[in-house]
C-alpha cells in the first residue's frame, strides 16, 4: 500500500466517526430545501424571506443574479410541509419536479439525503480567481464556452488531481482592486475598486493534503492553462496579516479573444436566452465535474454564470446555461412540456439528455465519453424557466460587501436582510441589487452570512465632501451605522457583528466564501 492510499484510508475511518457524530447529532437524516429560479429584480429575496415568517425561514441561504436571472436556494433539517417529501426511488427513476409557476419565477420544494462526511469547511483552503474577458460589456456565445470548459478544469483539478471536494464555485466575480502609483513611488499609491463583476470564475478547494507541494501542482496547473487561453489568474493571498480579498496575482493578460474559441459555433455574436438549472444531491467529490463533462458534449450549450456551494451537508450546482440560436419561448414550451411528463427522470444527465434532444442538439461524436462512475447518479435537477438575456451594468455600479453574525433565530435571514434593506433606502434612496449572498449556520447555534450589493456609482456623489476620506468609505460608514440602529429597534437579540466595507477584506472575521 502506497503512502497515498494510507491517507485515502485513514481519511475514511475519519469521515466515517464524523458521520456517525453527525447521524446521532441531529434529530432528521432529511433536508428540506427551496430553489428559486426568477427574473433578476430588486427586493425579490427580501420579499421571499420577510413575507411568511413561518413558511420561508432558511437555515442556510444562497444567491446569486446576473444575465438577468437571479437564483436564491433555501434549506431546511426540519420535517417539511405536507405534499413535499418524496419517496426515494432506488432504481434511479425519480421523476422530474413540475415547479410552482409564479409571474416572475419558478419555484421547487424538494428533499433529500445529505452527505455528513463531506468536508465543506477547512482549515487550509486553495482559492483562486481566473479573468476571462475582464473587459466585457456584454456576453457573447464563445464566452459560455469558455466559462464551461474552464469549470471543468478547476472541477478536473480539484476531484482527479488532488481528490479533494470542490468549496465554492462562481461567477461573475470582482476582480481585485486596482493598485496604481507613479514611477513605483509608494507616497503616489492609490487604490480604485474594480467593477463590482467580472467575466471571470471564482473558486476555492479544500486541502486535504496541506503540503507545499500539493498547493504548487494545483497553481502550476492553473497557471499553465491561463497562459495558454490569455486569461489573468490570482491566488488568494495566505500570508499573515492577509484576510479573505486580498490577491496575489500570478499570470497576467490583456484580455484579448481567447485564440482557443474562434470556430463557427465560437463567435462573438451576443447570447439571447439564458436557462437557470441547479443540480442537488449529497455532497461528494466530483460531482461538479461530472455535470460539466456532460455538458461539454454538445457544442452549442455554454455556462455564462454558475453559483455552487454545500449547505447542510447537500451540493447545490446551479448553472445559467446558454443555448445556442434556442429563443426564451420556445425553451419554455418545450421544457414545459416535458417537466409535465410524469415519466421526465429528474437525473441531471437522463433530464438534460431528453431537453436537448427535443431542442434538436445531437452530442459530438468527438466530446468527452461517459465516465464509469456518475458521482450525480442520485442527484434532481431543476431546470426553467428560460429569461432574455439582460446585460449587466457593473461599470455603471460599485459594489458593497455587507457581513453578519448573529444567534440562530425563528425569523432566521429575514432579521439581519430586513434591517439592512431599510439602511440602504435611509442612506442612499437607491436600489440595491443582490449580486451573491451566503449565509451558513454553525454547529454553535450562530448564523453567519456575508453578501455582494451592486449600487449605482451615482450614490457617491452626495458623500464626495472632499477631506482624506474616500466617498466610499464614508458611504459605507454611514450605511453601517444606519443599519446596526435599525437592527436596534427591531429587538434582534444575539447581534455580534454588523461590517459594511467596499473591500472584501475590510469585512468582520467570521465571513465564508
Amino acid at each position: 500500500m502506497n503512502v497515498r492510499s494510507q491517507r485515502v484510508s485513514v481519511r475514511n475511518v475519519a469521515d466515517l466517526a464524523r458521520a456517525g457524530f453527525e447521524i446521532a447529532r441531529q434529530p432528521v437524516t432529511k433536508v428540506d430545501f427551496e430553489v428559486h429560479h426568477a427574473l433578476a429584480r430588486h427586493g425579490y429575496l427580501r420579499e421571499l424571506v420577510t413575507a411568511d415568517a413561518d413558511g420561508a425561514v432558511f437555515l442556510e441561504t444562497l444567491c446569486s443574479a446576473t444575465n438577468g436571472a437571479g437564483v436564491v436556494i433555501g434549506t431546511r433539517t426540519r420535517k417539511p410541509p405536507d405534499g413535499t417529501e418524496v419517496v426515494d426511488h432506488d432504481d434511479g427513476r425519480q421523476p422530474a419536479e413540475r415547479p410552482q409557476q409564479h409571474e416572475d419565477a419558478w419555484v421547487f420544494h424538494q428533499t433529500t439525503s445529505p452527505n455528513p462526511t463531506f468536508i465543506y469547511e477547512s482549515a487550509q483552503t486553495f482559492e483562486g480567481l481566473i479573468a476571462i474577458d475582464p473587459g466585457a460589456r456584454e456576453v457573447c456565445e464563445w464566452h459560455g464556452l469558455a466559462v464551461r470548459d474552464l469549470v471543468r478544469e478547476i472541477s478536473d483539478a480539484a476531484s482527479a488531481l488532488i481528490d479533494a471536494p470542490l468549496l465554492s464555485l462562481q461567477c461573475p466575480a470582482q476582480l481585485p482592486l486596482l493598485v496604481k502609483t507613479r514611477n513605483h513611488d509608494l507616497r503616489t499609491r492609490k487604490e480604485i475598486a474594480s467593477p463590482c463583476a467580472s467575466l471571470a470564475v471564482r473558486f476555492a478547494i479544500a486541502l486535504r493534503d496541506v503540503s507545499a507541494a500539493a498547493r504548487f501542482e494545483l497553481a502550476d496547473r492553473f497557471r499553465e492553462l491561463c497562459e495558454k487561453h490569455g486569461y489573468s489568474f490570482w491566488l488568494a493571498d495566505t500570508r499573515p496579516g492577509h484576510r479573505q480579498g486580498n490577491w496575489f496575482e500570478v499570470s497576467h493578460a490583456d484580455g484579448e479573444f481567447s485564440p482557443l474559441y474562434k470556430g463557427d459555433l465560437r463567435s462573438r455574436q451576443r447570447i439571447s436566452t439564458v436557462l437557470p438549472v441547479t443540480f442537488v444531491g449529497p455532497a461528494r467529490i466530483g460531482s461538479t465535474h461530472a455535470i460539466v463533462s456532460f455538458l461539454q458534449r454538445y457544442p452549442q450549450v455554454g455556462v455564462v454564470g454558475c453559483a455552487g456551494t454545500t449547505l447542510s451537508d447537500v451540493a447545490f450546482v446551479h448553472l445559467q446555461l446558454a443555448i445556442h440560436g434556442v429563443a426564451a419561448d420556445r425553451l419554455n414550451r418545450i421544457l414545459g412540456k416535458l417537466l409535465g411528463e410524469a415519466s421526465t427522470p429528474a437525473r441531471p444527465h437522463k433530464l438534460l439528455r431528453e431537453l436537448f434532444k427535443r431542442l434538436g442538439l445531437p452530442p459530438d461524436p468527438d466530446g468527452p465519453g461517459p465516465a464509469a462512475q456518475d458521482p450525480t447518479g442520485d442527484y434532481q435537477t431543476f431546470a426553467g424557466p428560460a429569461f432574455a438575456y439582460r446585460p449587466f451594468q457593473m461599470p455603471d455600479c460599485m459594489a458593497v460587501w455587507v457581513s453578519w453574525e448573529i444567534a440562530r433565530q425563528h425569523r432566521g435571514l429575514a432579521a439581519p436582510l430586513d434591517s439592512l434593506y431599510r439602511a440602504l433606502a435611509q442612506v442612499t434612496s437607491e436600489s440595491a441589487t443582490v449580486e451573491y449572498l451566503i449565509c451558513r449556520a454553525t454547529e454553535q447555534s450562530v448564523l453567519r452570512g456575508k453578501a455582494k450589493l451592486a449600487l449605482p456609482k451615482s450614490v457617491l456623489r452626495r458623500f464626495a465632501s472632499g477631506g482624506v476620506e474616500l466617498p466610499a468609505s464614508k458611504l459605507c460608514a454611514s450605511l453601517e451605522e444606519a443599519w446596526k440602529a435599525h437592527v436596534d429597534q427591531s429587538g434582534v437579540d444575539g447581534v455580534s457583528e454588523l461590517t459594511v466595507a467596499w473591500r472584501e477584506s475590510w469585512l468582520g472575521h467570521w465571513t465564508y466564501t
